[in-house]
């Protein structure tokens, strides 16, 4: 079946996600008489920290999400916009938006380290441009569950909070194998199919996520089926004519409370749809986006999620 792909601007919480598995052997490399100490990210780069963390900066919600819940959230000086304004008690500065980096605020208030996450910033020039200021940058890149435990530990490492980490992931973890337990006895012949729909406001394709995005994989291990394969990793439009040959027995939909969608009223309302398995059969559910759509420590939470409403 050929899938129909379109490039276009992220969405409210709809980005185009780039996402490849990277092999990744611990965070810590070396540690110099002079204390220095040597890290190298997910994506291969290697940068110095030298001394204790003090100043750091976060450009996506998960990845301040992660900060915060490890206790550290004191160490936060700035962050994206949308950080900002969930984190306001914090007062950090705003150095990124959806239109870019903010070069000059972020030089301005010089942060230890800066943490960001490849996943948008495909192209590299949010990085090039922080690197070129010669700041210590730790970028994620994380492809499924386990990369996203690992990038916690890493974060946990580098902000000196290695045992409230430990204890997060190891939450986590019981999380997801508490619900891969509960379908082990489903033979993957029986499994429902799942599409999960990011964002669609009928203007446009549905951008969708594959089987290889972090979200297809929650879907595997959740029990389902994801009906749209793809070994390159990224979230993707596709025409409704796709999904109607799918024929998915179960649709899944992000909703924000913040920012709320229409996903899955347009959906059920959309004449189109209506002889698809999952909208005859009422099996449309939205799920709070911020639980499966960023990589951050409600991730499991969002597996639960995903688990009671393929098996409700």
């Amino acid at each position: 079946m050929d899938r129909v792909r379109k490039s276009g601007l992220s969405i409210v919480s709809a980005f185009a996600i780039l996402l490849i598995s990277v092999a990744f052997a611990g965070c810590l490399d070396e540690t110099t008489e002079e204390g220095l100490k040597e890290f190298t990210d997910p994506t291969g780069n290697s940068f110095w920290i030298n001394g204790t963390l003090e100043r750091i900066v976060t450009l996506t919600p998960a990845l301040t999400e992660i900060v915060v819940e490890l206790g550290a959230g004191e160490l936060l000086i700035g962050a994206d916009s949308v950080s900002a304004s969930e984190n306001s008690g914090l007062g950090l500065e705003t150095v990124s938006t959806w239109e870019g980096l903010d070069q000059e605020k972020l030089v301005e208030i010089a942060p230890d380290l800066v943490i960001m996450d490849k996943t948008l910033d495909i192209t590299g020039s949010i990085f090039n441009a922080i690197n070129v200021r010669t700041l210590p940058v730790y970028r994620a890149f994380p492809p499924d569950f386990d990369s996203v435990l690992t990038m916690i530990t890493d974060i946990g490492e580098l902000l000196d909070h290695k045992d409230e980490a430990i204890e997060l992931v190891d939450e986590m973890d019981s999380k997801r194998n508490a619900v891969v337990d509960s379908v082990s006895s489903v033979p993957r012949t029986s499994r429902p199919t799942v599409l999960y729909v990011m964002y669609y406001d009928g203007t446009s394709d549905p951008w969708v996520g594959t089987s290889s995005t972090f979200s297809g994989d929650m879907i595997e291990m959740a029990g389902g089926d994801n009906v749209i394969s793809d070994e390159i990793g990224v979230v993707i439009q596709v025409s409704v004519e796709t999904i109607i040959d799918e024929d998915p027995e179960i649709i899944i939909t992000s909703q924000s409370t913040v920012w709320p969608t229409t996903s899955r009223s347009t959906i059920l309302s959309e004449d189109i749809w209506k002889d698809i398995t999952a909208v005859k059969n009422g099996a449309v559910f939205d799920i709070e986006g911020n639980l499966i759509d960023r990589t951050g420590p409600y991730l499991a939470d969002g597996l639960v999620a995903i688990n009671e409403a393929i098996y409700p």
